[in-house]
């Protein structure tokens, strides 16, 4: 019962017990809630802390192990100091191979370097001398060819023909001309002889 008002009133008013018990219904699950929630946090806590503990006891075991192969004579033998020669004996102790250091080295021979950087030698000049020693022989093609004449020489050279043609035929003329006085002149010649003989008998 709760009384509200003045002193002369003596109103009173109730809490329905429903509402009540909502309240401690949810009051109730919320300490539930985290009661379960506190329980998971601590059982995760829990596995993790034994995971660490279980690593720990097995390297403190590796650890321990191989101290204990230590002090009981099960030494590790030392890391290789330098090239060794590795010798292979047979069961009587006699040597039967013999691996000298540094058999397997993935190294190049100094002669393959070589030959390579000839090679690539090689192709440069190739690719860099190749387009000159091209136009070098274009430009001498060029100038074995045959020269090309002007038009007013060439004219010149054409009316030198003709006047040469016929000088030719003016000269066969003449010879012509030439022959033929001569065979007259030797007809002739014959002529008089006969003439001559004959008078003289």
């Amino acid at each position: 019962m709760i009384q509200t008002g003045g002193q002369g009133t003596g109103k009173a008013t109730t809490v329905p017990a429903t509402t009540r018990s909502s309240n401690a219904a949810t009051r109730q699950e919320a300490q539930d809630a985290n009661r379960a929630l506190s329980d998971a946090i601590r059982n995760n806590i829990q596995r993790q802390l034994n995971a660490a503990d279980i690593k720990g006891a097995i390297a403190q075991g590796v650890r321990g192990g191989v101290e204990g192969g230590v002090q009981g004579g099960l030494e590790t033998p030392p890391p290789p100091e330098g090239p060794r020669t590795f010798t292979i004996r047979g069961k009587d102790g006699t040597q039967v191979i013999t691996i000298p250091p540094h058999a397997f080295d993935n190294t190049i021979p100094p002669q393959v370097e070589d030959i390579s950087i000839m090679f690539f030698l090689t192709i440069g000049a190739i690719i860099i001398f190749l387009p000159l020693v091209r136009a070098f022989a274009r430009r001498m093609d060029r100038r074995g060819g045959t020269a090309q004449i002007p038009n007013e020489v060439s004219s010149q050279l054409a009316h030198l023909n003709q006047a040469v043609d016929a000088i030719a035929l003016e000269v066969e003329r003449i010879s012509e001309g030439q022959r033929f006085t001569t065979r007259l002149l030797s007809e002739q010649r014959d002529a008089a002889r006969q003439t001559l003989g004959s008078g003289l008998k």
